[in-house]
């Protein structure tokens, strides 16, 4: 028996395309087990590619393999373990290579890199983790503060790809001292109150309302916590206002240190995107009227406190880095943070609508790793509860089961079936991904581009009709409507018909695309004379064997009667007509 564990682990690993070092550590873990195939291995390639299809960007056919061979919790533990593949010095080059040359430069070299990113890279449970971070933490380049900060708003891409898998606190401080999100949402040069001013309450309010606990207090299930049958607000009007007095006093890191030169800009190139400083006493000397953060109370002489959420107080008189501290310390430690965080994180990766034991399990991993240290908040240990809970690894059996995929995660995972081959990078070094899609207006979505703060759809949206009949939600609905429908039918029919490996070109046009990845349909040609066998691979490459037997038949009959066709045009057609499909949009 032990002969054939390694016969069949020789096999698969001889398959697979591995560089380097994740090479060296499978061939590692392959000899520590004996060969033995681990005990959370998938069952079957369809098990693994629903787990893929939920932890990373879509699975291929080797990440499945590679899985089966390692098992679900060394699979998770080495993407953990994953370094970050950066955006911002990607963007920096191109940016700098552009300019150089006199071209035009835009946030489209922000959005190709993350759908290459997506699309290629090797951290992707770390990638998704920070997709699914962006809508939460959101900021946005249709925002005209930083519509045009192309390389500021990469760095933030980097710091939720970093904070991906750390304590939750750590994520909390590093959004909050990020000059994009200053930006975006008013606390950059925030200024104390003043005879005819008070401070901005943007991200007062949002730090609490989406970021951290919500608007009502919750008990670990993520249920309303009620009195006399009603629920509880978590805070109020004059929470909001002290606490905006807490983020007053923030600019660039590297800003002159003169209070007179609060609105100046940064030195450097880099101070546009490190981290804000504190306009205080950690910067000069000087009394404290003269100070931006709000050290003393509205008359600019009397130091009072702040009394923030839950009641707390920050004493009077502290500086500008103690206050925040101590402010970023209430919110992190509330106890709502983990059921809000957890529940958002279930539906993001898992399912819109997760039972209220599922997110009590997971808020509760959130509370404790279960570390000798007992580390609250720790996010890789969130996600992997979320993904090796019994209800994100059973297979579904209720209909309100599973969500809706959003469009760029159905992108990308065509993009990863099918082998897609990347285009080479141009004069600038850039590598373009986007074929001129307007994403925002054609999908609904943009990454780093949503309308508002509040993401491209609410967590608690209920579409009208039967899942608002059921009290089941439904956020990614939000954005598809009869415009969205067809707009992303164009998108994908840029990405099939228009993009793949050997297509035939018109007259005019005798050079493959180069701003799209191109699709390998060898593997469906190759079966172009059995269209049962095309439909099922197409089916086991795209939807880990889910296509119901009326969907199965529609397509093999269309496959069947596309006589006059290339085996080319069987094979795009084929999916193109499953990324449209509704069964390929809901993710099971």
């Amino acid at each position: 028996m032990r002969a054939r564990h390694a016969l069949l682990c020789f096999v698969s690993l001889g398959s697979l395309s591995f560089v380097g070092s994740a090479s060296a550590r499978l061939y590692e873990h392959l000899f520590a087990s004996g060969f033995d195939i681990p005990v959370d291995a998938p069952g079957s390639d369809a098990e693994a590619a629903r787990f893929l299809t939920q932890a990373s960007f879509g699975p291929t056919p080797s990440e499945i393999a590679r899985l089966r061979g390692i098992g679900y919790n060394e699979w998770i533990d080495q993407q953990l373990a994953a370094r970050t593949t950066l955006v911002r010095p990607f963007v920096e080059s191109v940016v700098a290579a552009r300019t150089a040359a006199g071209q035009n430069v835009s946030q489209n070299h922000r959005v190709d890199r993350w759908f290459w990113i997506a699309a290629y890279a090797d951290d992707q449970l770390r990638q998704r983790m920070a997709f699914a971070l962006s809508e939460i933490f959101v900021i946005s380049d249709q925002g005209s503060a930083i519509s045009n900060n192309y390389i500021p708003m990469a760095e933030y891409a980097d710091v939720l790809g970093h904070d991906a898998f750390k304590p939750y606190r750590t994520l909390l401080t590093d959004v909050t001292y990020n000059p994009s999100m200053g930006k975006f949402l008013s606390h950059f040069r925030n200024q104390k109150p003043g005879t005819t001013t008070q401070p901005d309450e943007n991200y007062a309010r949002e730090i609490m309302q989406l970021f951290s606990v919500g608007l009502v207090q919750l008990n670990m299930d993520a249920s309303p916590v009620l009195q006399a049958g009603n629920p509880v607000a978590t805070y109020d009007q004059t929470t909001i206002t002290h606490t905006a007095k807490v983020f007053t006093g923030l600019t660039y890191s590297d800003a002159p240190t003169n209070p007179a030169n609060f609105y100046g800009g940064a030195v450097t190139n880099a101070g546009t995107y490190n981290p804000m400083a504190c306009w205080g006493t950690e910067l000069f000397a000087s009394t404290s009227s003269n100070m931006r953060h709000d050290l003393t109370g509205d008359d600019g002489t009397t130091a009072t406190a702040k009394t923030v959420l839950g009641g707390l107080t920050i004493p009077a008189g502290q500086s500008c880095a103690d206050d925040v501290s101590d402010e970023l310390d209430i919110i992190a430690g509330h106890v709502n943070v983990a059921p809000f965080v957890s529940r958002q994180l279930i539906q993001r990766f898992v399912t819109s609508n997760p039972s209220p034991e599922y997110i009590e399990r997971v808020a509760t991993v959130f509370e404790d790793n279960g570390t000798p240290a007992h580390e609250r908040g720790d996010l890789g240990s969130v996600l992997k509860a979320i993904l090796l809970d019994p209800e994100a690894r059973a297979a579904p059996v209720d209909a309100s089961a599973g969500k809706l995929r959003e469009p760029l995660l159905r992108i990308t995972a065509l993009w990863r079936a099918w082998g897609a081959r990347a285009p080479a990078a141009n004069a600038y070094g850039e590598v373009i991904m986007s074929a001129g899609i307007s994403f925002l207006s054609s999908t609904g979505q943009k990454p780093l581009g949503a309308p508002t703060v509040f993401n491209f759809y609410e967590p608690d949206y209920q579409q009208p009709g039967p899942f608002a009949d059921q009290d089941l939600y439904s956020p990614e609905l939000q954005i598809h409507n009869e415009t969205t429908a067809y707009t992303t039918g164009n998108v994908f029919y840029s990405y099939t018909r228009k993009a793949y490996v050997g297509m035939n070109l018109p007259p005019d046009n005798q050079t493959l695309p180069t701003d799209r990845p191109l699709l390998d349909l060898a593997p469906l040609v190759a079966l172009v004379a059995t269209p049962s066998a095309m439909v099922d691979l197409a089916n086991a490459r795209m939807m880990y064997g889910t296509m119901s037997p009326t969907m199965r038949s529609t397509l093999i009959n269309m496959v069947q009667f596309m006589s006059g066709a290339s085996p080319q045009e069987k094979a795009w057609s084929l999916i193109y007509l499953i990324s449209l499909s509704p069964e390929f949009a809901a993710q099971r």
